[in-house]
């Protein structure tokens, strides 16, 4: 049978006395103040540290999402210049189980020229258009033209090979789709008893298309020529520098890593985008925990304000103290009572703080109010994203701390004399 109210105050009486003690009196009031600020302290604290989180995530979120649209998720390479059975490669790694798709590419370095006449530095990238847009999200990422001029001109189809640029790079040179750009890469040639028979070929494209990564490497000086035009203009015959694999789960490649390495053996280097961006997500990273450790910090300001508050409160109650230990109340009863003032302020102050730092987060998203300069940071606004992991190790900091700051003036409340507290009343 369930326990009636009285009867159950009666065997949690602790928890009515602390709660009772919220209700200052008048001559009191100075203790209530302390009390608001305490729970002010803790409100800020878990506000600014879900808004900081909110922030660090947004932005790794989103460059993660751009890094993975605008790279293949797996990369097979050679240990020498180029990878001549390529196509073998492709069919091993589309027999592997969570592969979507996977293409040859061919990356070399080259000067291009616009309108501006004034040579630029590019990373040419050849590339195949259908198997590009299945292993890469750039060709979906076209603000003008089209790729479907991103092929290489047959002998009795008269006119330049198409290119596609990335936006930034398309501005410096000061073109358009429809313009022309000349390109000069340094071909190896064959190699001779007699030398090298490479040299600095130059070849001419129309711009096709311009897409927009959001990432600065890839919009400022990247270009994408087809796969036939750049092996004949570094003399690779039918060589590629890689092929490029995309998986159905980009945070899960290991797995496929493994399978592929033994699909293919050795004599193939094989890495993935995390591999790749790894000291640039460990900075991230880095950078969240040290923010974490740092605005949790205000967090332990607020709790010292709570034991400042139950200091105050034992030195008012005194009295009560003694009564209540005279009456038989144990000494555990009595740091009881002043451990759950205490945790109570901690959790009022971190429902509060999580409620305005969460509403504040997701308006600051949503309406996009801190606004950036696109052309400078590739962000037009600071996204926030909240997630629940974060949320949760924030109200577990909040209320450890918040315990913590209540254990000394609870057990300085249990050890008073209740003849010492009572002697002159």
């Amino acid at each position: 049978m369930r326990e009636s109210g009285p009867r159950w105050l009666a065997r949690r009486f602790q928890f009515y006395i602390a709660l009772r003690y919220f209700k200052a009196r008048r001559k009191q009031a100075f203790t209530s103040v302390v009390s608001v600020v305490s729970v002010l302290g803790v409100i800020v604290g878990v506000a600014a540290l879900i808004i900081a989180l909110a922030l660090l995530t947004g932005f790794q979120e989103d460059i993660q999402g751009k890094i993975i649209g605008a790279n293949a998720h797996v990369f097979v390479q050679p240990f020498g210049p180029y990878l001549e059975d390529h196509a073998y490669v492709v069919e091993a790694a589309r027999s592997v189980s969570g592969v979507v798709d996977a293409a040859p590419a061919l990356l070399t370095p080259g000067l291009m020229e616009g309108r501006s006449q004034t040579p630029h530095f590019v990373n040419l990238k050849g590339v195949e258009a259908r198997g590009e847009a299945r292993t890469t999200r750039l060709l979906d990422r076209m603000v003008k033209g089209s790729a479907e001029g991103l092929k290489a001109r047959s002998a009795d189809a008269p006119g330049r090979d198409g290119v596609v640029l990335g936006s930034e790079l398309a501005a410096r040179l000061y073109v358009d789709v429809g313009d022309q750009v000349k390109v000069s890469v340094h071909s190896s040639g064959m190699i001779t008893p007699f030398g090298g028979s490479g040299g600095i070929k130059i070849v001419r494209f129309d711009v096709v298309g311009i897409f927009e990564a959001g990432m600065y490497e890839f919009d400022n000086t990247w270009a994408l020529i087809p796969l036939e035009t750049a092996q004949g203009m570094v003399e690779s015959g039918d060589g590629v520098t890689l092929v490029q694999v995309r998986v159905e789960d980009a945070f899960n490649t290991a797995p496929i890593l493994e399978e592929l390495k033994d699909r293919l053996g050795e004599g193939y280097f094989l890495m993935d985008w995390q591999s790749m961006n790894r000291a640039y997500f460990a900075a991230l990273k880095l950078e969240k925990l040290a923010l974490f450790v740092t605005i949790s910090l205000i967090t332990a300001v607020a709790a010292l304000n709570i034991a400042a508050t139950l200091v105050l409160m034992i030195k008012d109650k005194q009295r009560d103290i003694g009564i209540l230990m005279s009456l038989g109340t144990t000494r555990r009863h009595i740091r009881q009572i002043f451990m759950v003032q205490g945790l109570a302020i901690g959790l009022i102050g971190t429902v509060l703080g999580c409620s305005l730092g969460v509403a504040t987060a997701l308006t600051l998203d949503h309406y996009e109010l801190i606004r950036l300069e696109a052309q400078v940071y590739y962000l037009s606004y600071i996204p926030f994203r909240v997630r629940l992991i974060d949320l949760g190790w924030v109200c577990l900091v909040a209320l450890v701390i918040s315990f913590a700051a209540t254990l000394y003036p609870a057990l300085r409340a249990s050890r008073l004399d209740p003849v010492t507290s009572l002697r002159y009343e």
